[in-house]
């Protein structure tokens, strides 16, 4: 769940002291039902245990790879654009109660290294062309007596590239990234007695690499229910109102669309759309042809097809739409109508699905079952 940046900033952490100059991006927090104050590290070693049988999905796969080709090509991730290259290592700062060998070694796998661990928190860095980044996991008291983890990311930014790279990703994070990565890492703590650890003995750095990126996110299906829901998603993950929110935002899209091609008679200049005679003209004086170009494959309809169609897809996998998506277009429609007066049924097709997602995202399922064991009866 996300939390505000406050309720990371009054937490007494060390690395209040240690960083004074990283602002901090994000901060949420992963239930972990019956934890106590001493089972930090338990945690820890169930990331790593979780990590281990991941199959990354698609879209995370994709967004990864698309990241790293973009790296490689501008050079964002070369060796001299890392921690102790072109940033010195936060481990430079540390008081020497917090200094730990050889905890600073780097991870396979991961473009992260330890800075220091305590009994209930630890910093992890790491550094391109684009940001010095750090990961802060802290374990907190939470509401309900039970203890829970919270991750903070911690971001120095590196000039304008790296302002517009952590612009640029922020829809990514909150769509796809961190709702995947808050079911990896609720799911790891529920399943944490059904895995085999071999590595009790291994370093923290070693029995958190994996979980701590956003590159592995999803466990594998261990049953044939499983198969047939995303991964660490409750069994009722496909909610009703999203899906039909979705569907009436395609519709809404569809009937723009359509019904400029049709009933307003656009499809009729597609001649000249594709002549080269709209390249020069001016917006303030529009031909006809330009008018209906606007109103009809050139309008919002199309990109309220593509909206609608994602919210289905997340649905489908039981990630839920971020709810400034309804906001928003909700904000929309009733501007458009203080504005220009409002339309013919598609407003209310916009504002009913807006309604939906808003209405199933609020009531959404919280939380994975408890799987039968020891610690369920401690929930």
């Amino acid at each position: 769940m996300k939390l505000s940046k406050s309720d990371h900033s009054v937490r007494p952490w060390r690395i209040h002291e240690i960083a004074p100059d990283f602002r901090v991006e994000d901060v949420w927090s992963y239930r972990t039902p019956g934890a106590g104050p001493d089972d930090f590290p338990a945690m820890l070693e169930a990331l790593q245990n979780e990590s281990d049988r991941n199959v990354d999905p698609r879209v995370v796969r994709l967004l990864f790879a698309v990241r790293w080709k973009l790296g490689g090509l501008f050079g964002w991730d070369n060796p001299e654009q890392g921690v102790g290259r072109r940033v010195d290592s936060l481990r430079d700062r540390l008081p020497p109660d917090l200094r730990q060998d050889p905890i600073d070694s780097p991870w396979p796998d991961t473009p992260f290294t330890m800075v220091y661990e305590t009994s209930n928190e630890c910093v992890l860095e790491m550094a391109n062309r684009t940001v010095h980044h750090l990961c802060h996991l802290g374990w907190v008291q939470a509401g309900s007596g039970d203890y829970e983890l919270r991750m903070a990311a911690l971001v120095k930014p590196h000039g304008l590239l790296g302002r517009v790279y952590m612009a640029a990703i922020k829809p990514f994070r909150y769509a796809v990234i961190y709702p995947a990565l808050t079911r990896k890492w609720e799911r790891a703590w529920l399943l944490r007695d059904q895995h085999t650890s071999s590595t009790k003995s291994s370093s923290v750095g070693h029995q958190i690499r994996g979980g701590i990126t956003a590159s592995s996110v999803l466990t594998r299906p261990t049953s044939r229910a499983d198969k047939k829901r995303p991964m660490g998603a409750p069994h009722t993950s496909r909610n009703r109102l999203v899906t039909w929110g979705g569907r009436l935002i395609v519709l809404y899209g569809t009937a723009h669309t359509v019904g400029a091609l049709t009933a307003e008679g656009a499809a009729r200049h597609a001649g000249t759309w594709f002549s080269g005679q709209l390249w020069n003209e001016e917006l303030a004086s529009m031909s006809p042809a330009m008018s209906v170009y606007w109103l009809s494959i050139n309008s919002f309809g199309p990109p309220m097809v593509l909206l609608g169609l994602t919210v289905s897809w997340l649905n489908r996998r039981g990630i839920p739409p971020p709810r400034f998506i309804p906001w928003a277009l909700g904000a929309w429609v009733v501007v458009g109508t203080v504005v220009a007066g409002p339309g013919v049924g598609q407003d209310l097709l916009l504002l009913a699905g807006s309604g939906l997602i808003l209405a199933g995202t609020r009531r959404a399922p919280a939380s994975v079952e408890l799987p039968e064991g020891p610690h369920a009866s401690r929930t």
